[in-house]
């Protein structure tokens, strides 16, 4: 993971593209959004 991750997770949640997005689901709370970028970006910082 990395920040074209981030880059690319942000992106697709912006247009609206979170459909069957299992794996982007990063804090398993059942929905694609900007909590699972943030819990993205804490893994990628450590």
């Amino acid at each position: 993971m990395n920040v074209t991750d981030v880059t690319t997770l942000v992106n697709m949640i912006a247009n609206g593209n979170t459909a069957n997005l299992v794996l982007a689901d990063i804090n398993a709370d059942g929905k694609v959004n900007v909590s699972d970028v943030t819990a993205l970006v804490n893994i990628i910082l450590g």
